[in-house]
């Protein structure tokens, strides 16, 4: 019976009800409930108290096993009882299976009632179930039929059918009497037997307390047997056979045993006491419970104690007692502490009368009284703060938390500053913030107070009681804190005298000290340097490091503004961030009478030929110099001596003092008629002198104007047209050409065709201009014209004209290289010139070429290809010679007055008018090509280089002056370049526009019995070139071969070279040498970077200037230069020709044998130089960038728009005499010692320069042999597939990207990376925190995105990616305190399912990408630390200039064992044969 409270409860799974005989029981429902759930509606008929036997139970289980195996299910007509069902809207009871969660230890209230059907439905009065010592048995037999499993869901038919008594069927008498007991026992035994229906044996159940099992049947229990002898008939629809049916009542009296030990209904009780108490305080309270009866003797009488205590160890005593009845357990002793012990552990044992026990636990926790005192963590703070910025309110910032620790548990403390307590308590406060004090500022704390500067110590306390808690110093503790001051830079440099005043005379030398106005830092305790720049005072001023201002040029008061002016003296210290002051300077200029007087307009007249002589006009004259000084009128004018007989003969000059208001003046006089055919302009010099004796002479022009007064005469012409190869417009050839002295009758002639026209020539009828089809082949064309002069009367006059038409080559454009010879024009230059017979100055000029080319070049042909420039119709033969020298084309003195009124502020009158210089003089410009015997064209940059060698040469053969590139007519070129020229094939080394293009507008010289027409060119070199996507049998360099691909034609590069055309980027020289590589790029911005490796102090890595010493006249600026040196290990860049010399040196040694990066810019703000991409040296604490970078600004950024050098530029050397200073005007000259080392990656506007075959060279060889040796004495080389780098210290072989292994001999294996996927890579080393590189090969298509390379500071709080957008190659910076930066290379997408290998770099604050040889559009570098501009560190200095753009870099500080992956890009592959930083990968 005691396993029916347990199974029923909670187990699950009858399905059908068996009994063991084959008989059925017509059981309704069988109905289960717990002790207080009996619903009135139910009569018990069987009640039993708990613990049956165990042999009893064993009959259930036994007969469960063999007798009852359909009983395992889940019980069909089961279901559990609810008092008021309401989840069925139809009203029926829902049919159910017990719970198999349900376990022996839930209680009352978890009970859940089930109950078996049963037929007779009679209420009985009820009875409850703990109130019977006895049970009852109502049995009834009844009729039934065979055995059937009852319905999981209730069938209401099926359960009439087989379980209602039919009213009319006959009930049997009492026959059989011996048979109904049988049948009465063995209902009894199923129905015990049916208790136990899980279907599982239980060892445990003995165990368990139950309570009360009770089954309900019906007052007529029925039972059917089939040995039942059938005595009457079967009724009509009723199954089963007639049965006898006999009531009888049974009644069972169980007697209780002590057979249950105690249970505690908790095995661990918790109890609380407050520490420190009393003895005999309450702890808890412990009650066990006995299932025996209690009524039955001492069965279920309890008894408490102790059976484990807790002893003290002092007094050796138990700490706790429990009374004995109640449970009451009570502390023993006094005094708990908490701290010590926080919770003890003592077993109690509850014991009934019958000696059975039952233990529990009970938990002892001590609560927690304020008994400790605070203990701060030290007795001494020592710190270091920033000093507070400036003088304004310190910011309420925690300087240093202040933690204390109290063995209590409800604490609550509080800090404070102790008053008067030691030096500078005033100055701080401490905030209670949870269990910490924050210290914090509460005055102003300067570190240039020398009391701050010496620090502060003072007291600070601690309590636990809250703010009020200072009187009980049992709650206090005490600390002492110590604070030094660090300084910042928060005060900006201090002028002794931030105003002043000079007076200067304006022939002042430079040099001349004008003013000291040193500044001073209080900052670093007045140790703070302090440089300086100087802004305004007309750019002529310079400062040195100690505030001393001096002139670096000389003055001119008669420049506009020039009599007064006011300069900017700005201070700036090395702090950061940098703080400036400024100081200013006015500066008064005094005259002196240094400017000569000049003519004021007109100075040009006119005169008919032939006419009596004429008064032209009145000459007067103006000084800008102060008149009140007597460096002005009266002025004095006559005919100079050098005038030649001619113009004395024609023209006189009458001076009269009393012309112009008394200053003087002078009447110009023809003295008779003049001959325009003689002399078609006079240009006569004019004296002119002021009150203080200065004298100039100044230059009058007198037109002859033409007179048609001779007749023609028949005459010949020859035109040499050189052309672009392919169509156009129609080319001009000039005019017809008939000998006529006149040259202003062009109105009174007419033209015409003698004869049929050529079809390829066209003529103006009143013009006389010839125009060439364009479609006219080489060749030579006769062409027959007649000229008419209305004038004289003449018809018919005979002009016949050779036409003489070549075709130029794209490489006789691509190679040539200009000249430019001032004084002169394009017709005076070619008369008398021809291609066969030379003659004339043009002829010159070849001649001369062919002679600097040398003896073994006598086989070579010069081209001209070109001949454009100015002309003038005042400037004769005779006087360009005349005025060779005085004229300086590139005019240094930008103020001059040209065309401005000046006045005079004394006299309150125009001083000047007009130009008081003579206008520029005529140039032309010859562009040359040389092509050898094997038609081989000389390389321009060589041409330009040797035509630079031999300037003077040139000179002195032409009596002309010689330029190369004259600055100014570069820059004027480029602006009248006609935009169209840009779009011609890139990668030319000469220009843009020199190239076989019918875009090309073409230039006529006629020089009457000659014309030559040529396409005028202008080196109009593209900032950023790009090479072409094919290449041709000429563009693969060093050997390369060009061969078809399925991409293309490509380049295939022998070993050495690399890339699309197959340059080599390295070259030694060997302390003597040289190379010539095109020019730098005539645009701004301009960036030049190459690597360096040397071990010598003193070497010239590049220059550009002049290569032969010129005369610079004294009004002319100087030479323009560009210089990147070494000196004493330290880079340095010289810029000159501009406004103001420009020297930046950068404070770093880059001679200890490892490979150095040099970057240099120039821009329209300034010059900066920047080492190694600023990506080393910060491990020092508070770092600047003046380790990795320099810059300086222009004085005047307006007046920079474009480099004005020419020539080449000279790598590793020079090849000429070093230049000196004093030829040049510099203020400091390049060094002449050559470069002994080796230079790579030269890069002129991420254009790589090929080093291999430079235009020329000398002492220097291909590749870098000190490197190449270094692996050579390792492990016996790289191999062809490898390349030695590491420098000289620590070389190491570098495979090429997709091989790997000794002698990079073995190819990489490549990885498929799908959608999604990655891979993560443990590094074997930590890369520098500041620079890293990703490389990785890899293949796909189309417009892939994703993860390449991803490496990932700790804790991801900044991560560098090389990463795939739409098939665009980029590198991404996040975190690190910047955001996000990324950088990608625009240019092309990488999705074309070629191998293409991509780098990313980040170096600091600079990211580089790149793709395969990362030439021209292959690369993209975003130098943020090179572009920035924060200071203005204008004018002359030391070289340092403004180097802090930016805060220091933030390192990304990479866990070597963390590493990073990748992603794959949609779908691709990649090779594993990359690297990391430069280890292999």
């Amino acid at each position: 019976m005691r396993d029916c409270w347990k199974k029923t409860r909670s187990k699950a799974g009858v399905a059908s009800i068996q009994p063991r005989t084959s008989f059925t029981r017509n059981v309704s429902k069988l109905r289960w409930f717990p002790p207080d759930a009996i619903p009135p509606d139910v009569t018990p008929v069987l009640s039993m108290q708990e613990g049956i036997k165990k042999k009893q139970t064993s009959r259930w289980r036994e007969y469960r096993r063999h007798a009852a195996p359909g009983l395992r299910g889940a019980p069909g007509n089961v279901s559990r009882w609810k008092p008021k069902p309401t989840s069925d809207p139809e009203g029926k009871e829902e049919n159910l299976s017990p719970p198999a969660s349900a376990g022996a230890n839930l209680d009352e209230t978890s009970v859940d009632a089930w109950e078996i059907d049963v037929p007779n439905k009679t209420p009985v009065p009820s009875r409850s179930p703990a109130s019977l010592s006895h049970f009852s048995l109502s049995l009834s037999p009844s009729y039934s039929s065979s055995a059937m499993p009852i319905p999981s869901e209730r069938n209401l038919a099926t359960e009439r059918n087989f379980t209602e008594t039919p009213p009319d069927y006959p009930l049997r008498g009492t026959r059989n009497q011996h048979r109904q007991e049988r049948d009465t026992d063995s209902s009894l035994h199923h129905l015990t037997s049916f208790i136990d229906v899980d279907g599982q044996a239980d060892d445990d159940d003995d165990e368990v307390g139950y309570e009360e099992c009770v089954y309900f049947t019906p007052p007529s229990f029925s039972v059917s047997s089939k040995d039942s002898a059938v005595t009457t008939e079967e009724p009509q629809g009723v199954l089963g056979e007639v049965q006898h049916v006999v009531d009888t009542v049974l009644t069972v009296l169980v007697k209780d045993i002590n057979d249950n030990a105690p249970v505690f209904p908790n095995t661990t009780i918790y109890g609380k006491v407050e520490e420190n108490g009393a003895a005999n305080l309450s702890v808890a309270v412990v009650a066990a419970w006995d299932a025996d009866d209690a009524s039955e003797g001492t069965n279920a009488r309890l008894t408490y104690s102790i059976e484990k205590n807790v002893i003290d160890e002092r007094s050796g005593d138990a700490i706790f007692a429990v009374h004995p009845e109640t449970g009451l357990v009570r502390t023993a002793l006094c005094c708990l502490d908490r701290e010590t012990t926080p919770e003890y552990h003592i077993q109690v044992v509850a014991t009934d009368g019958g000696g059975q026990k039952g233990t529990g636990t009970v938990v002892i926790r001590l609560s927690d009284v304020n008994d400790n005192s605070p203990r701060l963590a030290r007795k001494q703070w020592n710190l270091t703060v920033q000093e507070t910025w400036g003088d304004q309110e310190p910011e309420n910032t925690t300087l240093l938390e202040i933690a204390a620790a109290d063995r209590d548990t409800a604490n609550y403390f509080h800090y404070r500053v102790v008053k008067e307590s030691g030096w500078g308590w005033e100055h701080f406060g401490i905030r209670t913030v949870g269990a910490v004090g924050q210290l914090y500022p509460a005055r102003t704390l300067d570190y240039e107070d020398v009391r701050h500067r010496e620090g502060f110590k003072f007291m600070v306390q601690v309590t636990d009681r809250g703010r009020g808690g200072w009187t009980d110093p049992l709650h206090l503790d005490s600390g002492w804190i110590s604070v030094k001051l660090k300084d910042v830079n928060d005060n900006p440099p201090e002028f002794i005298r931030p105003q002043a005043h000079v007076t200067v005379r304006e022939d002042a030398a430079p040099g001349t000290l004008l003013a000291t106005l040193p500044a001073h830092d209080p900052d670093m305790a007045g140790q703070q340097k302090v440089d300086y720049w100087v802004e305004g005072g007309w750019e002529a001023l310079k400062v040195d490091s100690e505030g001393s201002v001096t002139l670096w040029r000389a003055l001119d008061r008669e420049t506009p503004g020039g009599a007064a002016g006011m300069a900017l003296l700005v201070a700036v210290d090395r702090g950061v961030p940098p703080l400036t002051a400024t100081a200013t300077l006015s500066i008064t200029v005094t005259d002196v009478n240094d400017c000569a007087p000049t003519l004021l307009p007109p100075t040009v007249f006119h005169v008919p030929e032939d006419s009596p002589p004429t008064m032209l006009g009145v000459l007067k004259a103006t000084d800008k110099d102060m008149w009140a000084l007597g460096h002005g009128p009266p002025f004095n004018l006559s005919l100079s001596s050098s005038n030649p007989d001619h113009v004395l003969a024609s023209v006189s000059l009458k001076f009269d003092p009393l012309l112009d208001s008394g200053r003087g003046g002078a009447e110009l006089w023809t003295m008779g008629g003049l001959d325009r055919e003689a002399w078609p302009a006079l240009e006569v010099d004019v004296s002119v002198g002021d009150a203080g004796g200065l004298w100039a002479s100044h230059t009058v022009v007198v037109v002859v104007t033409d007179l048609n007064d001779h007749p023609m005469k028949p005459a010949a012409k020859t035109v040499y047209l050189w052309k672009t190869q392919g169509g156009g417009s129609e080319a001009p050839l000039g005019r017809v050409y008939v000998e006529d002295p006149d040259d202003w009758d062009a109105a009174d002639k007419t033209y015409a065709w003698d004869g049929p026209a050529h079809p390829m020539f066209s003529l103006h009828p009143r013009e006389g201009t010839i125009f060439a089809a364009s479609v006219v082949r080489e060749g030579s064309y006769a062409l027959r014209f007649k000229v008419s002069d209305r004038a004289w009367g003449q018809e018919g006059v005979a002009a016949n004209v050779t036409v003489v038409v070549r075709d130029l080559s794209p490489d006789a454009l691509t190679h040539a290289t200009p000249i430019i010879l001032t004084p002169t024009t394009p017709e005076h230059l070619t008369r008398g010139w021809t291609p066969t017979g030379g003659g004339g100055g043009l002829g010159t000029v070849l001649e001369e070429v062919l002679k600097a080319l040398g003896e073994r070049s006598t086989d070579h042909k010069v081209q001209v290809v070109s001949v454009y420039g100015s002309s003038s119709p005042y400037h004769t033969h005779h006087t360009i010679q005349q005025r060779l020298g005085q004229h300086s084309y590139y005019n240094y003195n930008k103020h001059a007055d040209e065309g401005k009124a000046v006045k005079n502020d004394t006299k309150g009158e125009v001083q000047g008018e007009d130009a008081v210089y003579p206008p520029p003089p005529p140039f032309a410009c010859v562009w040359l090509s040389v092509v050898a015997p094997d038609g081989v064209f000389l390389n321009p940059t060589r041409l330009q280089g040797i035509l630079g060698l031999h300037v003077q040469q040139l000179e002195e053969a032409t009596k002309l002056r010689v330029e190369l590139e004259s600055p100014k007519e570069a820059e004027r070129r480029l602006e009248d370049t006609d935009a169209s020229l840009t779009d011609l094939q890139p990668g030319d080394p000469s220009s843009a526009a020199s190239l076989a293009s019918t875009t090309l507008p073409l230039q006529v010289v006629d020089a009457n019995t000659t014309s030559l027409v040529t396409p005028r060119l202008t080196r109009a070199l593209p900032c950023r070139a790009h090479d072409p996507e094919t290449c041709t049998p000429s563009s693969c360099l060093n050997g390369g071969r060009c061969l078809p691909t399925p991409a293309g034609n490509r380049c295939v590069c022998p070993g050495g070279a690399e890339g699309w055309q197959c340059k080599v980027l390295a070259r030694t020289f060997l302390g003597s040498g040289w190379a010539w590589v095109p020019p730098p790029p005539r645009c701004l911005p301009t960036t030049l970077s190459l690597r360096l490796l040397t071990r010598r102090p003193h070497a010239l890595l590049l220059y550009a200037g002049p290569m032969a010493p010129t005369h610079r006249p004294k009004d002319t600026a100087p030479t323009p230069m560009l210089a990147l040196q070494l000196r004493h290990g330290r880079p340095q860049l010289l810029v000159e020709g501009g406004v103001e010399p420009m020297k930046v040196e950068v404070n770093a040694t880059l001679t200890d044998g490892e490979w150095h990066h040099l970057h240099f810019r120039l821009d329209a703000q300034g010059v900066a130089l920047m080492v190694d991409h600023c990506g080393r040296g910060w491990e020092r604490p508070n770092q600047t960038y003046t380790h990795c970078l320099g810059r300086r600004a222009w004085a005047n950024p307006d007046g920079w728009g474009a480099w004005p050098g020419s020539g080449p530029l000279q790598v590793g050397g020079m090849a000429h005499r070093p230049p000196t200073a004093e030829e040049h005007r510099w203020a400091e000259a390049p060094l002449p010692h050559p470069l002994h080392g080796c230079l790579s990656h030269l890069t002129l506007n991420g254009q790589l320069v090929d080093l291999g075959q430079p235009a020329h060279s000398g002492g220097s060889m291909p590749g870098c042999r000190p490197q190449e040796t270094a692996c050579l004495e390792g492990e016996g080389g790289c191999g062809h597939r490898g390349r030695c780098v590491g420098g000289l210290n620590h070389p190491e072989c570098e495979c090429h990207p997709g091989w790997f292994g000794v002698g990079c001999s073995t190819p990489s294996p490549s990885t498929t990376l799908g959608r999604g996927s990655y891979m993560r890579v443990a590094l074997s080393f930590t890369p520098p925190p500041t620079s890293l590189t990703l490389q990785a090969r890899l293949r796909t298509w189309g417009r892939a995105s994703g993860a390449l390379l991803h490496v990932a500071a700790q804790h991801h709080a900044a991560a560098f990616t090389l990463h795939l957008r739409s098939g665009i190659v980029c590198v991404s910076l996040t975190g690190a305190g910047v955001g996000l930066r990324e950088a990608c290379v625009e240019g092309r997408s990488v999705g074309d399912g070629a191998w293409h290998t991509v780098f990313g770099e980040r170096h600091g604050d600079n990211l580089l990408v790149g793709v395969d040889d990362g030439d021209g559009w292959r690369r993209n570098d975003s130098l943020v630390s090179l572009q920035a501009w924060r200071g203005r560190g204008r004018g002359r200095g030391d070289g340092g200039g403004d180097a802090s753009p930016f805060p220091p870099p933030i390192p990304i500080l990479v866990d070597k064992h963390e590493g990073g992956g990748g992603r794959g890009p949609a779908h691709g592959r990649r090779r594993r044969g990359g690297w990391l930083d430069g280890g292999p990968g």
